[in-house]
């Protein structure tokens, strides 16, 4: 009996039962639209949890080093056994900047860092905005408008107004922001700075990113402006870097904390709780998938195993026409792996169908009027991949035990009746 003849009886089997049948397929589909559908809805909430917090903050931050002091027993040996008594003094801090940062710019571009996107020198620092009487504690940000653009998009969101182009004296700002202060484009409100330095700007531009933290608290001059009103000269309080692959930004980090005498910091460092919350979701993914495959390969097996028990007569008629153990074995693993794909490729396109649907669900924002995705789904290959992979597995493993006891039928004793 060729490969063909179990393919056969197994399709046979298959539109004879077409109850079971039809019911092992919706097991398999539903499985596999339960995997792609939670696997696909897991992948957005992270690619949104991650989008929030690096989508407005460069990936890696190149900033001045701190002062500390130095001390006799930092340099003593290992083995020195004198005992030192002292005090570490704490020392004032001076205005934390880099000098002569052009040279360090190109150094950096030198070093040929992987997946780098934009490298950012800029001026940050706090300030008060105020607009009559009122006043705001603000972030300032001293960049030029079309290299800030490619670590936060401040053109395409913008409300009214420019960025690109912002000239001396001109300011964008956040909506939340201007509506605070109550500021409208084209009217001019004061800067203080930390130190007690005061400036005046003129709206140029007023944008709505959607980030709360960005629109609430952020003003953003030209680069020479914010050197004016800190102060700095020529030097500029830290480097942003952007990287292709936000999660490379440790390792980054860790490359440049070798090769240059800076305070190198990362965002991975600072959202230690965010970062926790994606693997925990990552988590609960895999375990719910593993429990949903388990559980159609139960369903899988205990169908089949009633198929079996329905079919023992006909299993005996085969054997003892000379089919061997073998050969009942590939009837039932034809049969499981046919039933699990008809299910995968079925519950693909049902997944295929929700997703779709799911993804157009909007919902728009009370404040902001904003809408957003009611529903982040990321459709990826490789879901799909792995979803239909493990409903073919699953229908081919659940097909061993009942075709093992097919195998194990005594011909002799059916036909018997016994």
């Amino acid at each position: 009996m060729p490969a063909p003849f179990a393919l056969s009886v197994a399709l046979r089997q298959m539109t004879h039962n077409r109850g079971q049948t039809l019911l092992t397929i919706g097991v398999v589909a539903t499985s596999v639209t339960l995997i792609l559908f939670i696997s696909s809805l897991i992948v957005g909430l992270q690619i949104r949890i991650v989008s929030t917090v690096t989508d407005s903050i460069p990936h890696v931050r190149i900033l001045p080093q701190e002062r500390t002091p130095e001390v006799p027993w930092d340099g003593a040996a290992a083995v020195d056994a004198t005992v030192r008594v002292g005090v570490v003094p704490k020392l004032e801090q001076r205005e934390r900047k880099i000098e002569g940062w052009k040279p360090w710019l190109e150094r950096i571009e030198a070093l040929e860092i992987s997946g780098l996107t934009v490298l950012l020198p800029s001026v940050e620092g706090a300030v008060v905005v105020s607009r009559e009487r009122k006043r705001i504690s603000a972030r300032l940000v001293g960049a030029a408008p079309e290299d800030y653009n490619r670590i936060v998009d401040l053109q395409q969101n913008l409300v009214t107004g420019r960025f690109f182009g912002l000239n001396g004296g001109e300011a964008v700002i956040g909506l939340k922001l201007a509506t605070d202060l109550g500021v409208r484009l084209g009217e001019r409100v004061s800067l203080l700075s930390a130190e007690g330095n005061t400036g005046m700007a003129t709206i140029a531009g007023i944008f709505d990113t959607g980030f709360g933290a960005v629109d609430g608290s952020t003003v953003v001059v030209p680069l020479r402006d914010g050197q004016s009103l800190f102060q700095l000269g020529n030097a500029i309080t830290g480097f942003g870097l952007k990287l292709s692959d936000v999660f490379a930004a440790e390792q980054v980090a860790g490359d440049l904390r070798r090769q240059l005498p800076f305070k190198i910091e990362n965002w991975m460092e600072d959202n230690e709780r965010a970062l926790g919350g994606i693997r925990a979701q990552s988590q609960s993914s895999r375990m719910i998938i593993a429990f949903t495959v388990i559980s159609s390969g139960l369903a899988i097996a205990a169908l089949m195993v009633i198929s079996v028990s329905s079919k023992y007569r006909e299993l005996g008629i085969l054997k003892a026409m000379g089919a061997s153990n073998g050969q009942v074995l590939s009837i039932f693993a034809w049969q499981g792996t046919l039933l699990s794909l008809i299910g995968a490729l079925l519950g693909t396109l049902a997944s295929l169908a929700l997703l779709f649907w799911l993804s157009r669900l909007k919902t728009v924002s009370v404040t902001t009027g904003r809408a957003t995705d009611l529903f982040p789904i990321a459709i990826t290959v490789g879901n799909f991949i792995i979803g239909n992979g493990l409903a073919v597995a699953t229908g081919l493993l659940a097909s061993i035990y009942p075709a093992s006891r097919a195998a194990k039928v005594d011909p002799i004793a059916v036909i018997r009746g016994q």
